[in-house]
Order: structure tokens, then sequence, then C-alpha cells
């Protein structure tokens, strides 16, 4: 039984607790974008449990607020790797035992705020804003321009204070990290999200 516990531990890239904070990020992101969570609650990590598939998500006084099913909550946790890992690379970042102390981290500051913020945001669990989807979009607008007129514009007026909302939202993270002291991400960041 130990030696199947040690085996599991070793496998896991983060601590428990650690694990659970970039959960409850996750989770917070997929109930945000929900609108679950009502204007002035505010979430507790400490109270925010994982219960048979749900990641309940309570207030500082134990209050339920909501539930979002693990399927999800381990969804967004592969989109925020995968920004992660956009980040890192844009970066220039390789991680690797022979790097001198802190050089990863070097690396991060010299980038332009939005990055610093998302790899900060991501890396201590806190929420990121969801991009708009735009692999398909080039397409779809042509598409819809090529179909009718109104659709097309209509699409892409859409498509602009999609753009604005996340320019918005991302501002609004720079300044919740300036707030923080501008902080770099912590060592698990690199850790987490090199692969």
């Amino acid at each position: 039984m130990a030696e199947r516990q040690a085996k599991g531990s070793e496998l896991r890239r983060t601590d428990r607790d650690e694990g659970l904070k970039l959960l409850y990020g996750s989770a917070m992101d997929v109930a945000r974008q929900k609108s679950q969570i009502p204007e002035g609650t505010t979430p507790s990590f400490e109270h925010s449990k994982l219960e048979r598939g749900q990641y309940k998500i309570r207030s500082n006084s134990d209050r339920l607020i909501t539930s979002v099913t693990l399927h999800e909550a381990r969804s967004m946790l592969a989109y925020r790797r995968e920004v992660a890992r956009k980040i890192l690379d844009r970066a220039k970042v390789f991680i690797n035992s022979d790097n001198p102390g802190n050089q990863e981290k070097r690396l991060i500051r010299i980038q332009p705020l939005e990055l610093r913020a998302l790899a900060w945001a991501i890396g201590t669990g806190r929420r990121i804003p969801p991009p708009p989807d735009a692999q398909k979009e080039p397409w779809l607008s042509i598409g819809l321009l090529l179909c009718c007129l109104v659709p097309g514009v209509l699409h892409l007026l859409q498509r602009q204070r999609l753009q604005k909302d996340y320019h918005q939202n991302l501002a609004d993270l720079v300044d919740r990290w300036r707030m923080a002291g501008k902080q770099d991400p912590p060592d698990s960041f690199f850790a987490l999200y090199h692969l």
C-alpha cells in the first residue's frame, strides 16, 4: 500500500495543495463564464472542495455558491496549460536542470505586462480571461459575408465586441497583478507547464 502511494506521488507534478489551487482557479473560470457566481459573493478556496466528481465552490461562511463538474474544471485546466505553454514558448523558456537559478523568471520578466500577468494568474490559480474563439473566425466571417452582407456585418461587429471585452478583461488582470506587487509566477508554474 505504501509502495503504491509513493509511486502515485512520483507521478504527480505538484503537491496536492498546489494541484487543488490550480483546480480551484479552473473551476472559478468555468463558473464565471457561466455567470454562476452572484455579484458581491466572495468564493473561498479554503471552504471549496472536490466531492463526488464535482468541484463545489463555497463562500467564507461555507455556503454553497455553485458546483462545477470535474470534467469542466479539468478541461479549463487543460486550456490554462495551453496558454501557459504559449507564454513559455514566446519567452523562449526551456526548462532544464543546468539552467542557473531564476533564469526562467528573468525570461518571463522581459515579456509584455499582459503575458507576465497571465503567467502569474495561471501559476497561482487565479482567474484568466477566456479569449474569443479565433480558429474558425476568418472562414466564418468570409462565408457569412459571401452569403449575405447583413449577417456578415453583424457577425464582424459581434466579433469586435468580444475582442474589446477580452482586451478589457486582460487589462483588468494586469491591474490585479500590479496590485499584488507584480509578482513572478511561482516555481511550480515552470515545473507544471514546460512539457
